[in-house]
């Protein structure tokens, strides 16, 4: 596929949305003839040529498509609200990794709090969809607004009470890899619901709702890892494990 990419949720259109316009016009400056790839965030690219290029539109036929298949493993990830620079980076990688969802919680210890969610939602998916033109990634993740944990705990489609893991210090947490292999026992394709508490964790009072709720404590080493450090070690451990062939 050619180096530039592009986002159109209806391939079929022929026309690129106004920003993607600007951008391969003002930006790249492409001419009528070059060829781009354009991806609909739910698996599916087109190789196409520009028919018509100008400071308004930009048209193209399409030359080809390819199918991307879903991740075979649904990775949900719940993460508490961390340093908003902390917090962009996760999305990034996050997406480039290959996560179904993206659920912010908005916990009690959490430095950041939510304001201004739909402002904030809105540069996530800027950030997302930048992620995924950089990465090849033809998925795109849902990437949900702020909210409390008990959002997250209740929603709907939950995995099944095996892929349903919790980052815990405490001292009765299972090895992750153990978690991970009954997971993958009881589910086919699996499905995953991953909790990352902030700097300092939950409170044992969110912990004990997320227990509740069929988390299971689970132990990623016995270093103390920063919220982001623990995300991107758990997102690529569950990339490498169950969305990469072997």
């Amino acid at each position: 596929m050619p180096g530039h990419r592009f986002y159109n949720p209806n391939l079929s259109s022929g026309k690129f949305l106004p920003e993607e316009s600007h951008h391969a016009v003002d930006v790249l400056r492409l001419r009528s003839g070059d060829s781009a790839a354009i991806f609909d965030g739910k698996g599916t690219e087109a190789r196409v040529r520009l028919t018509q290029v100008s400071a308004d539109e930009v048209s193209y036929e399409t030359l080809s498509t390819a199918r991307t298949p879903p991740p075979s493993c649904r990775i949900r990830f719940g993460q508490a609200l961390i340093k908003p620079v902390g917090m962009d980076l996760l999305i990034q990688k996050l997406t480039e990794l290959g996560v179904s969802e993206i659920w912010p919680i908005a916990s009690e210890r959490s430095v950041s709090k939510p304001s201004g969610e739909k402002r904030i939602s809105q540069r996530w998916e800027a950030i997302a969809l930048s992620a995924c033109k950089q990465s090849g990634q033809n998925w795109l993740p849902k990437i949900h607004e702020a909210g409390p944990l008990d959002n997250f705990l209740s929603a709907p489609n939950p995995a099944p009470p095996s892929g349903r893991i919790i980052g815990s210090l405490q001292p009765e947490a299972k090895p992750l890899p153990a978690l991970l292999a009954t997971a993958r026992q009881a589910g086919n394709p699996p499905a995953l619901d991953l909790l990352i508490g902030p700097e300092g964790d939950f409170t044992p009072a969110e912990i004990g709702r997320a227990r509740s709720a069929g988390f299971q404590p689970a132990s990623l080493g016995p270093l103390v890892l920063r919220s982001e450090t623990a995300s991107l070690f758990l997102a690529s451990v569950l990339h490498y494990e169950f969305n990469l062939p072997h």
